[in-house]
C-alpha cells in the first residue's frame, strides 16, 4: 500500500514537472512569435508598427493599439499570418489618421522603427544563442547603441556570451550593460 501511494505521487510529480516544462516552451515559443511578429511588421508597415501591440498566447496573436489607415490595420493582419508559429489573428487595431509633420518628427519617426528593428533582432539572437536565458536578459536600444539588462544570476560566462551576440548583429554600434534588480 505504501509503495503503491508513493508511486502514485511519483507520477504525479513527473506528470507536473512535464507540464510545467511544456507550459515554459509554449511561453517561450510565444516570446519568439511576438518578437517575428514586431519586426516583420516594423519591416513593412514601418513607423505605423510602432503603435501596434503584439501579444501571442499558444499561436494566437492579439495586435492591439493604433494605425493611420484601414489599409495598414489590413495589411496588419496580412504579414502577421505569414510569420511562421502564427496559428491566427485577432486585429483590434483601431484607425486613427494624423497629420504628419515634417523635419524633424519624420527623421525621428525613421529612428524609432530602425531601433525598434535593431532590438528586436538582437533579442531573437540573444535567444538563438543562449536559449532560454536569452529570454531572460532585457535589451533596448536606442540610436544603435544597445542596452542590455542582465538578471543578478546570470554567470559571468552568459553575459560574455550575450554581449557577444549582441555585438555580431549588423546594425549595433556598441553595447552596454547593466543589472537588473
Amino acid at each position: 500500500m505504501k509503495r503503491t501511494i508513493t508511486t502514485v505521487l511519483a507520477l504525479v510529480g513527473v506528470l507536473t514537472l512535464g507540464a510545467l516544462e511544456a507550459r515554459a516552451s509554449d511561453n517561450q515559443s510565444d516570446s519568439t512569435t511576438t518578437l517575428k511578429v514586431k519586426l516583420a511588421l516594423l519591416e513593412k508597415l514601418g513607423t505605423d508598427a510602432l503603435r501596434v501591440d503584439v501579444d501571442t498566447n499558444g499561436g494566437d496573436v492579439h495586435l492591439g493599439g493604433t494605425v493611420r489607415e484601414r489599409e495598414t490595420a489590413e495589411l496588419a493582419s496580412t504579414i502577421t499570418r505569414s510569420v511562421a508559429g502564427v496559428q491566427s489573428v485577432d486585429n483590434d487595431l483601431e484607425v486613427r489618421g494624423t497629420p504628419d509633420t515634417v523635419g524633424g518628427a519624420v527623421a525621428e519617426g525613421e529612428n524609432e522603427v530602425k531601433d525598434a528593428m535593431l532590438e528586436s533582432r538582437v533579442q531573437l539572437e540573444l535567444i538563438d544563442k543562449l536559449g532560454s536565458d536569452g529570454f531572460r536578459i532585457g535589451a533596448e536600444v536606442a540610436s544603435g547603441v544597445v542596452t542590455l539588462k542582465f538578471p543578478a544570476d546570470l554567470s559571468a560566462g552568459r553575459r560574455d556570451e550575450a554581449r557577444s551576440a549582441a555585438r555580431a548583429v549588423d546594425g549595433v554600434a556598441e553595447v552596454i550593460w547593466v543589472e537588473q534588480r
